[in-house]
Parts: C-alpha cells; structure tokens; sequence
C-alpha cells in the first residue's frame, strides 16, 4: 500500500493511504450523479427550453466548472469524494494551489472521458504514486483520509497548561533527535530492556547537556512532556 506523508503545524507527520482506483471511481460515479441530477431539475422546470438561447448556456458552465469549484473551495474534496473519504493533496502533502487544481481541472476531459477513462485507469495503474495524467502534470495525487499512523506512533504528548518543563536544555535537542528518543523509547518499553533506555538517556543526557539521577524511563517521558509542552502549540 502506497502512502503519503502529511506534516502537520505540531512537528507531527501524519501518513495516509493513497486512494485506490475503486474509491476513485466511485466517487468519480457520485458526482455523475450529482451532474445528471442538475440536469434532471434543468428538464423538470424546463429552463433549457424556455430561456433565451445565451441563458441556457450559462446552464452548463456550472457542471463544466463542477470538479475545479468543489475542490478549490472545500479543500480538494467533491461530494464523491467527501462521501468515499477521499482527498486531493500535493505531493509534498501540502494542500494544492489554485493553479495545480486548474491542471487537474484541464486535463480531466483526456483522463476520463475519452476512450471510457482508459487513459487515466492505465496511467494510475503503471504510476506508483495512482496519478492520472492531471495529477502527475499538477504535482498532485488522491488520497484515503485513513490515517495509517496514529498519534500513539507520533511524539505527540498532551500536557497541562499549568505543566512545568524540568528540562529546558531539551531546545538542544531537533525535531528528528526528539523522534528517534520516541521510537527507541517505545521499543524498550515494549520489550522491558532496561539496557536501551539507559543507554538512550545518557545520549540524550550528553546531547542535551543534561545532568540527572533520574530513572531511565522516567527521564526520557520527561524529555518528551518537555518537548511537546514547548513547541506542541507552534
């Protein structure tokens, strides 16, 4: 399963599975839907017929513009996507640009109405990233908003508004320094080696410029409350 990576604004990164080529699809089959449903309500009160010739094409501009409104206003989301959990988003994870939605937009036509959609469906398959031709020239793909990290995997930590940091020498200690502490830390945990955990503590002791008779354990949570109570809201 592909996956794309998604920082967030409190130093955690987020991981979701790229949107296979049924979600896709079916979210592609809801918004038909929704277009043949205008169409139906156009017929009913017979607007097309009954308007002057120039009015009535303002009646397609909307479901022309349909995908590129929706996704530009409700963060890369139609309603088939809203509905089967998908997304658009930039390869770097970041929410796309009006430009990049504009190419995605301008080349959906070629992806999937002609030959049946075949050239998108083949494009997806052979990518590795599941971009049809709009998303590779857009720098874009579609993702499932089904996290595959969950913040038990992340060095996120709640703390107390009223929490007191025992270590500020930790702002010696980067982002990725404070990440591999929370997976070494959670690997010694999980399988009670003592020995992990003293050697990460006095790394990070040393690193950090730290002096302390604390436990192993106890020391390295303290690092990481420290850690999230001064930089979690950043």
């Amino acid at each position: 399963m592909n996956t794309i990576v998604i920082p967030t604004a409190q130093n955690i990164e987020l991981e979701y599975p790229q949107a296979g080529i049924g979600a896709r699809a079916l979210a592609t089959l809801i918004d038909v839907a929704v277009l043949i449903g205008y169409f139906t309500i156009l017929r009913i009160f017979d607007y097309s017929f009954n308007a002057s010739n120039e009015l009535t094409y303002t009646f397609f501009i909307p479901p022309m513009i349909y995908s590129l409104l929706c996704e530009s206003l409700f963060n890369g989301q139609t309603l088939g996507k809203f509905i089967m959990r998908t997304r658009v988003i930039s390869l770097d994870g970041a929410s796309p640009t009006f430009s990049q939605y504009i190419m995605r937009w301008l080349l959906k036509l070629l992806d999937l109405w002609i030959l049946w959609g075949l050239v998108g469906l083949v494009t997806m398959v052979i990518n590795k990233n599941g971009q049809r031709l709009g998303d590779i020239i857009a720098g874009t793909t579609v993702i499932k908003l089904k996290l595959v990290t969950h913040f038990g995997d992340t060095i996120f930590m709640e703390t107390s508004e009223d929490y007191q940091v025992v270590f500020p020498q930790i702002r010696n200690l980067s982002d990725r320094d404070v990440s591999i502490l929370k997976e070494v830390l959670d690997a010694g945990l999980k399988s009670s080696n003592p020995e992990i955990l003293e050697k990460l503590s006095r790394k990070v002791q040393e690193v950090a410029g730290i002096e302390t008779k604390m436990r192993a354990a106890v020391f390295l949570e303290t690092v990481l409350l420290d850690y999230n109570h001064l930089y979690g809201g950043e």
